[in-house]
């Protein structure tokens, strides 16, 4: 392995300080005419290991499930409310909470492609549920007013969810 090829690797997987230092260190050994080896072997943790600390900060900068269903939950509610010219109160606010929830599921479905079984944890329910949620928003489909309701909740969702600098 080159020396182009170490200072690569060292910083794809160390942050820039430590890849400084490590660069800094190599440097010190050649220039006391040391064996490189002893210094790999002395500098820490191996590829192997910087590989799996790597994949971990990027699993811990991953959105959970929980955080993207209750962002997608609350679009949901604010504009089904904003639609709405009743208010909602007793029996038929459970029941208006209810088609929230369903929409919210099936637009975590369609939209950002998350699997029922996520969609289920993120919402405290079985993946039959969301399933059953999804059926039942695509069925209502049909209606006009209800499509433009939830066309509206997509195009927000995914202006929401969708990176910056990126399209569609």
């Amino acid at each position: 392995m080159s020396d182009t090829e170490d200072r690569d690797i060292t910083s794809l997987f160390c942050e820039p300080h430590v890849a400084a230092r490590l660069e800094q260190r190599l440097s010190d050994w050649r220039a006391r005419g040391r064996d490189q080896t002893a210094l790999v072997a002395a500098a820490g943790p191996g590829p192997g290991k910087l590989a799996r600390r790597a994949r971990r900060r990027r699993q811990r900068a991953e959105i959970s499930p929980r955080s993207v269903s209750g962002v997608v939950a609350t679009i949901a509610t604010e504009m089904m409310f904003l639609t709405s010219d009743e208010p909602q109160c007793g029996r038929n606010r459970r029941f208006a909470m209810s088609h929230v929830q369903q929409i919210a599921m099936y637009v975590c479905h369609v939209v950002l492609q998350m699997t029922m079984t996520e969609i289920g944890r993120g919402f405290g329910r079985d993946r039959s549920t969301v399933g059953h949620a999804c059926a039942r928003v695509e069925d209502r489909r049909d209606e006009a007013g209800f499509d433009r309701l939830v066309t509206a909740i997509e195009t927000v969702t995914s202006g929401v969810f969708t990176p910056i600098g990126r399209k569609g």
